[in-house]
């Protein structure tokens, strides 16, 4: 009795690779059987049955079958019983091997002569920009040949992919070329992309890709074919996302890596790399809450302030920044720079900072601390503002100076004005923040200098910087200016009285209009008398001859005498 085993790709199963076959009988890749032999030369031949598993790689590697023989029963002689005359056991012969191999080849249309396929695999690649959520790339610009990415609001980015298996030399095309088995590309990612999708335009003679990407995204693995035949060409873009890309961020590189199980010696690894700019979308406005202020009453020493009412009229400057890019939270360098008109030229105060808020950010810790309130006053909640009187007095006030030089002035940080820089920086902004500077118009310093001008125009300037540490980051320069009017307080009774010359004009002008009307009366005859013929309406009658009176039939007809007649007389006269 002889025991037989069955056995297929016993290397691959040593490796913990499945297996490409089974046998149909027992559905596993081995089996041991038995058969018996009768006598001397007699033999017996086994016949089973591979069946090829689904959706195999590995096309290019032979499958190895192997059989091993032993004889049922056999043991070793030092177990054997002790006896006279042992019984006479078969054995097999010694310089035979008790195990046969062989190996089943697929089958390679697209290989040479030699059942080799050697293979020419080359890779392109390209950075690319996605328009939204549409499958529309655009090339990034170049930098001394260096691709540049200028991120804004894009949160993705694609890597155009190219693989070509052409021959190197089309003299010799049976030279390389063939049809390369199991080709992939492997593509491994910095921290700051992951792998989102991929997106395939074009295959050549067929599209046959699938990527898959493992847990974290940092890698992923592209199956270009088995085979990626002779003469085929692949276009894909890999879609990565950005949203870990931060300040730190100054280069991306990525490595590519193509395999085959053909035969190719000069697949060495590309790295694809582009440079990184990252420009902040930022939006800067400003308000000045009132925009219109007034200064009057009596002048304080600084000494006698106690609270921030002694000062002057509150003023309250709102800078609004509008983040339409990516979130600053990563960042942390952004700031709000403000250049706030602390003095005039003089030295004397003009607008004494009380306060720094924030709305839509971390902690605002605003730099130099000592520049608000420095004088340490105490912090008033009235926030009543006479800006309803205020307006009234200037309505007044403009309306009888229509005809006078009005005279005005501008405090900004370039002209009459000392300013001291103000450093805020937006530290968690995310889409919307605001930074609300409390300050105080210093009112005995306007009573001192500009009590005789009309009106003075002060203006705050603030801008959005990046320090220059952060050499990636770009932004565009975005200045907001913030005018506030303050008009001096004018005393009611300065217009319970009018100007002589405007009385003088106005006496003049009424009696011009009088003696135009009188004339176009005149002139249109209202001033004439009406005569009594012109009034009393005036009868003619005709006076019939007798010789000219109607005969009938040679006979005078006797005319019937009217009930009434008319008097002539021309010397007559009614007046």
């Amino acid at each position: 009795e002889i025991n037989y085993t069955f056995e297929v790709e016993n290397e691959r199963r040593q490796l913990g690779l499945p297996s490409r076959v089974r046998f149909s009988d027992h559905s596993s890749d081995q089996f041991t059987a038995s058969t018996t032999l009768r006598g001397q030369n007699s033999w017996e031949c086994v016949t089973t049955r591979l069946i090829l598993q689904e959706k195999i790689k590995d096309k290019l590697r032979p499958i190895p079958i192997s059989v091993s023989v032993k004889i049922a029963g056999l043991e070793s002689s030092s177990r054997r019983k002790e006896s006279a005359l042992p019984d006479l056991t078969p054995i097999l012969n010694s310089n035979e091997s008790e195990t046969e191999t062989t190996k089943v080849e697929f089958l390679k249309e697209g290989c040479g002569e030699d059942n080799e396929c050697h293979s020419n695999l080359k890779l392109q690649y390209r950075f690319c920009t996605r328009e939204g959520n549409e499958d529309r790339f655009t090339y990034l610009p170049l930098e001394n040949g260096m691709p540049v990415l200028i991120l804004k609001d894009q949160k993705d980015i694609a890597l155009e992919i190219t693989v070509t298996n052409n021959p190197s030399d089309v003299k010799k095309p049976q030279k390389d070329g063939e049809d390369a088995y199991e080709a992939k590309l492997i593509a491994t990612f910095p921290d700051s992309l992951t792998y989102s999708a991929f997106r395939e335009m074009r295959g050549y003679p067929e599209k046959q890709l699938t990527c898959g990407a493992n847990q974290n995204g940092s890698q992923a693995e592209c199956e270009l074919g088995n085979p990626f035949k002779r003469n085929s060409n692949v276009t894909f873009y890999l879609i990565l996302s950005t949203t870990k890309v931060n300040v730190d961020t100054t280069d991306l590189d990525i490595n590519l890596k193509l395999e085959t199980t053909s035969t190719q010696v000069n697949l060495t690894p590309i790295t694809a790399s582009a440079k990184v700019v990252l420009e902040l979308l930022l939006s800067l406005t400003g308000v000045a809450k009132p925009s219109q202020v007034y200064f009057g009453g009596n002048i304080i020493g600084e000494s006698a302030m106690k609270s921030e009412d002694d000062i002057g009229n509150l003023i309250e400057y709102e800078f609004r920044v509008t983040n339409l890019g990516r979130p600053l939270k990563t960042f942390g360098t952004a700031s709000l720079d403000i250049q706030w008109p602390k003095e005039i030229s003089n030295g004397k105060w003009l607008l004494y900072l009380m306060k720094i808020d924030s709305k839509g950010l971390e902690k605002v810790s605003c730099q130099p601390e000592n520049e608000i309130n420095s004088l340490h006053v105490a912090e008033s909640h009235n926030s009543r503002r006479k800006r309803e009187v205020a307006e009234k007095q200037i309505t007044d006030s403009q309306a009888f100076s229509l005809f006078s030089e009005r005279k005005y002035k501008t405090l900004s940080c370039s002209v009459n004005a000392r300013c001291v820089d103000i450093k805020c920086p937006l530290k968690g902004l995310d889409s919307k923040a605001s930074i609300v500077l409390r300050s105080r118009l210093w009112n005995s310093t306007f009573l001192e200098e500009y009590s005789k001008m009309n009106y003075l125009d002060i203006l705050v300037r603030a801008s959005i910087s990046v320090p220059a540490a952060a050499k990636n980051v770009k932004l565009t320069n975005e200045v907001a200016q913030v005018r506030v009017t303050v008009f001096p307080a004018k005393p009611v009774t300065l217009y319970t009285g009018v100007p002589w010359w405007i009385i003088a004009v106005a006496v003049l002008a009424g009696v011009l209009m009088l003696a135009l009307l009188v004339f176009l009366l005149w002139k249109c005859g209202f001033f004439r008398r009406s005569r009594y013929e012109d009034s009393v309406p005036r009868y003619h009658a005709v006076r019939i001859r007798k010789e000219e009176r109607h005969i009938k039939d040679g006979k005078s007809q006797d005319l019937e005498a009217k009930q009434w007649f008319t008097k002539w007389n021309e010397n007559e006269s009614y007046s």
